[in-house]
């Protein structure tokens, strides 16, 4: 397995920066934290997550018509998530855990420049199961210290919970989690139709900064079915908890964003509830957010 220090970042790409640092500062209590640009073709900045998690959240949008990000944005799985980033031991180690793999890495930088540098990536189509792995070896990037969005008007997130990555076999996809990234399952749900027409299995990472969700089509009509088909393996959603779910409800209503799929329940005596936010109100990706009584109810 891949040697992982942390996880850095996630990061999602669209058409313009401004109107989607809005949306993460004004919806999500994110922290803005400054705006760069990269000669390879895009414009970027950089924003803090609220709560534990100690992840930053990285918004790029082409800087010009030549920019590769218009290919990302006019493909199946454009605009929304793109890319999470790792600080990693060694890229010359990732490099030959990929390949135990039967894998290629892409755009290895070896740490040949006697400054401990390095980077390596996993390419959405050779390797990154349908999404891009960015592994940096040297200095940290993102550096921030976990912080309490206080105010009302948010969704009050308190950590990023996980990653939902749609495949056709969640046992073959979490395995490669294990194998690549050391990842440890912790939640399965029942074989069978699944409710929902899914089935999943749920991954944490090393470190505990996040987890990864498998999940499945359990019948052919099912929306996972439906969105493979449509995009291939890759990032369905992202999922965030937060302190008081009438709070996040409040927050969307205010903000005029509306919900969807939401659902409330009790297990082991201790009360959760969930809902989703379209990709159209998000920058283009799904958004589950949820609230849990107590730490390890909702999975």
């Amino acid at each position: 397995m891949i040697r992982i220090k942390r996880y850095d970042h996630i990061s999602m790409a669209v058409p313009e920066l401004d109107p989607q640092i809005a949306i993460m500062e004004r919806l999500f209590g994110f922290r803005f934290a400054g705006k760069f640009e990269n000669e390879e073709g895009y414009f970027g900045a950089n924003l803090e997550i609220p709560g534990r998690s100690g992840l930053g959240w990285e918004v790029l949008a082409p800087n010009g018509p030549d920019s590769y990000l218009h290919r990302f944005l006019a493909g199946a799985t454009g605009p929304g998530l793109h890319h999470v980033a790792l600080q990693i031991e060694s890229t010359d180690q990732a490099a030959e855990v990929i390949r135990a793999e039967g894998m290629e890495p892409w755009g290895h930088r070896p740490q040949d420049g006697g400054d401990g540098r390095g980077v390596i990536y996993l390419h959405p189509r050779s390797g990154g199961r349908g999404f891009l792995w960015q592994m940096y070896a040297g200095d940290p990037w993102h550096t921030a210290e976990p912080f309490e969005e206080t105010r009302d008007d948010t969704l009050g997130i308190i950590a990023v919970n996980h990653l939902a990555h749609a495949t056709r076999d969640r046992y073959e996809l979490t395995g490669w989690y294990e194998r690549v990234f050391g990842a440890y399952p912790v939640w399965e749900s029942p074989e069978g139709t699944g409710e929902g027409g899914f089935r999943t299995r749920v991954v944490e990472v090393q470190g505990a900064q996040l987890r990864f969700e498998a999940i499945e089509p359990s019948r052919d009509d099912s929306f996972i079915a439906k969105f493979l088909d449509a995009r291939g393996e890759s990032m369905h959603h992202v999922t965030f908890e937060v302190r008081d779910f009438s709070q996040a409800l409040a927050a969307c209503e205010t903000q005029q964003v509306p919900v969807f799929g939401e659902r409330s329940g009790v297990r082991e005596g201790a009360k959760w509830s969930e809902a989703f936010i379209h990709p159209r109100y998000t920058g283009g990706m799904l958004v589950q957010f949820f609230w849990q009584e107590r730490p390890g109810i909702w999975v």
